[in-house]
């Protein structure tokens, strides 16, 4: 569970390194990057309630 949790983490900071000088770019209105986004909103409120959980449950969070 905890490699998932820093492959996701990861792939979430990849997404959103590569997403944020399209939409300085591009604009915040494009559809793409509208898309992208609602994906890396949604990802990272799942990300956090994901921390929340393991902290309410006294688990490492990635140790």
């Amino acid at each position: 569970m905890r490699a998932l949790t820093i492959v996701n983490l990861s792939l979430w900071t990849v997404l959103f390194m590569a997403w944020l000088p399209y939409a300085m770019a591009v604009g915040w209105a494009d559809p793409i990057s509208s898309e992208v986004r609602w994906i890396l909103g949604s990802t990272a409120v799942m990300l956090v309630l994901l921390g929340f959980l393991r902290i309410r449950r006294r688990q490492p969070i990635l140790g």
